[in-house]
C-alpha cells in the first residue's frame, strides 16, 4: 500500500529537488547562450566596422594618389597642403574618425641629412591614414601608408629639419610618444600631432623656418606630459624647455625628457608611529621647469607651493604626479602649534625633502612631537661642522636609575624618548652619548619639561 502511494505521488509531479536541479541546469544554460550570443554579436559588429574602415582608408589614399604631388600635405601640417588631418564620416549607420598625416623621408639610397650625406632630404612624402571606429582606441583602427614620389628631381630645399627625441631619466628613448607641434606665428600656421618611432624620435623634414616659436606638447598614457614654454621676458621665468626654432637646411635638434607618472603618500605621525590628524603643511616640487631671474635664482616647479590638511586619516595622497625632487614646509596654524616638525621618515630623504622616482609609490611619513608630551629630543652633531653623527648611542637615565634607555641616532642624528619600552616623567635625568671615532660625552645634566629637545656636539678624536 505504502509503495502504491510513492508510485502515485511520484506520476503526479517532480519532487522540490528536481525542481531546483532543473531550475539550475536551465538558467546555467540561458546564460551561456547569451554570453555566446553576445560575444558573436559584438565580433560580428566589430568585423563589420573593421570593413567599413579598411574601405575608407584605401578610399583616402587613393584621393590622395590623384592629387598633385605639391598639393599633398595637411592643413596645420608641418608638410602643408589641402588634405584635413581629422574627419568624421558617417557610414552605413557607423561613425569613422579619420586622421591624415603627411611627411617627408629621407631615402638611405642617396644619403641622409643626419648623416651629413644629403643636402635635399626630402626624397619622397608618406601618407598615412589611420581610421577609428572609436575615436582613439588603436585596437579599433586600421592603418593604409602610401609613398609618393615627385614627379621629377627632388626639389631645392627650402625648410629645415625637426629632429625631437623624447627619453626618459635614464637615457631610455620613449616610443610611441605623442607630440603636438604648434606654431601660430607662419603662414600656413602648424598644428599637428605625430608620434615617435621605436627610439623615441621623430625626425620631420620641411618645416618653415622660424625662431622659438614651434610649442611642442609631449604625452604618452602613464607619463607626466611637458610642454615647452617660449624663452623669456615672454616667459616670466627661464624655462628648461624652450620652443624650438627651425634653421633651413639644417637638422634642429630638440630633447625632451618624459618620465613615468608616480604616486605619493604623506602620513602626519608621532615618534611612536601614532596618527595626527589635522596637521598643515606645504608641499612644492615634481619636474623642474624652469628658474626665476631673480638673483639668486630659485627653481620653478611643476607643483607650485600649495597648502595640504592630513585631516581626520593623517594622510594626503597625490596620484599620477609628476617625478622629482619635493619640498615641505611646516605651516603655522592652531593644530600645528600643538606640535613640532621632527623630520621626515623616508628613504633618501633629507629633513625636509625627499625624492620621487619615476613609476613608483612613495610613502613619506612627516613626524612631528606633541608639545604637552613628556618627552626628550636629542640630535647628536660633529662639534667641527654641525653635521648629524648616524649611530651614535644615547642612553638617557634618572638619579634612581628607574628610567635607563639607550637608543642609537637615525641619519638625521636624532633620537626622542620614550621609545615603547618605558613611559617617561618629567624631571631631572643625565645623557651618555658615545660614537665611533668621538669623545665621550658622559653624565650630561638634562631637565624634561613637556617636549624638549638637546644638542650634543661630539669631538673627533
Amino acid at each position: 500500500m505504502f509503495l502504491q502511494k510513492m508510485l502515485k505521488n511520484k506520476k503526479n509531479g517532480f519532487t522540490l529537488i528536481e525542481m531546483m536541479v532543473f531550475l539550475f541546469i536551465f538558467v546555467v544554460s540561458v546564460l551561456t547562450f547569451y554570453k555566446v550570443f553576445t560575444v558573436g554579436t559584438f565580433a560580428m559588429a566589430d568585423a563589420r566596422s573593421r570593413t567599413g574602415g579598411v574601405q575608407l582608408a584605401n578610399e583616402r589614399i587613393e584621393i590622395i594618389h590623384n592629387l598633385k604631388y605639391e598639393d599633398i600635405g595637411t592643413v596645420g601640417g608641418v608638410v602643408a597642403g589641402d588634405l584635413l588631418q581629422n574627419e568624421t564620416v558617417v557610414r552605413s549607420g557607423r561613425t569613422y574618425y579619420a586622421h591624415t598625416s603627411v611627411m617627408y623621408l629621407d631615402d638611405a639610397f642617396d644619403g641622409t641629412a643626419l648623416a651629413g650625406t644629403d643636402t635635399r632630404s626630402s626624397d619622397y612624402k608618406q601618407v598615412k591614414v589611420i581610421v577609428y571606429w572609436e575615436n582613439g582606441n588603436l585596437a579599433k583602427s586600421t592603418t593604409a601608408v602610401a609613398h609618393i614620389s615627385p614627379p621629377g628631381l627632388e626639389a631645392i630645399y627650402t625648410g629645415g629639419i625637426l629632429s625631437l627625441n623624447v627619453i626618459d631619466s635614464a637615457g631610455i628613448g620613449v616610443p610611441s610618444a605623442s607630440i603636438r607641434i604648434i606654431n601660430n606665428d607662419i603662414s600656413p600656421v602648424v598644428d599637428t600631432t605625430h608620434t615617435t618611432n621605436s627610439s623615441g624620435n621623430l625626425f620631420l623634414a620641411g618645416a618653415k623656418p622660424a625662431g622659438q616659436t614651434y610649442k611642442l606638447q609631449v604625452s604618452k598614457s602613464g607619463y607626466f606630459a611637458v610642454q615647452t614654454l617660449a624663452p623669456f621676458p615672454t616667459s616670466s621665468f627661464n624655462p628648461i624647455d624652450i620652443h624650438s626654432n627651425v634653421v633651413v637646411a639644417t637638422i634642429n635638434q630638440k630633447t625632451i625628457i618624459l618620465d613615468k607618472l608616480a604616486n605619493l603618500n604623506i602620513f602626519t605621525k608621532t615618534p611612536a608611529g601614532e596618527v595626527v590628524p589635522s596637521i598643515d603643511f606645504a608641499l612644492e616640487g615634481g619636474r623642474r621647469i624652469g628658474d626665476t631671474v631673480a638673483i639668486p635664482s630659485m627653481p620653478v616647479w611643476s607643483l607650485t607651493q600649495a597648502n595640504y590638511n592630513s585631516a581626520t586619516t593623517g594622510r594626503v595622497e597625490f596620484l599620477n604626479v609628476s617625478p622629482g625632487s619635493y619640498f615641505l614646509d611646516y605651516l603655522i596654524s592652531a593644530q600645528n602649534n600643538n606640535y613640532q616638525f621632527l623630520y621626515f621618515d623616508v628613504a633618501g630623504a633629507e629633513a625636509d625633502m625627499f625624492d620621487l622616482a619615476p613609476g613608483t609609490t612613495l610613502n613619506a611619513t612627516a613626524i612631528v612631537a606633541d608639545k604637552a608630551v613628556q618627552s626628550l629630543v636629542v640630535t647628536v652633531l660633529n662639534d667641527a661642522d654641525s653635521v648629524p653623527i648616524v649611530g651614535a648611542s644615547v642612553q638617557l637615565k634618572n638619579a634612581d636609575e628607574s628610567y635607563k634607555v639607550t637608543l642609537i641616532t637615525n641619519k638625521f642624528g636624532k633620537v626622542y624618548f620614550p621609545d615603547s619600552s618605558a613611559s617617561l616623567l618629567g624631571g631631572a635625568y643625565r645623557l651618555n652619548v658615545t660614537a665611533s671615532g668621538f669623545e665621550d660625552v658622559l653624565n650630561k645634566d638634562t631637565m624634561v619639561n613637556k617636549l624638549t629637545s638637546e644638542s650634543v656636539m661630539l669631538i673627533a678624536e
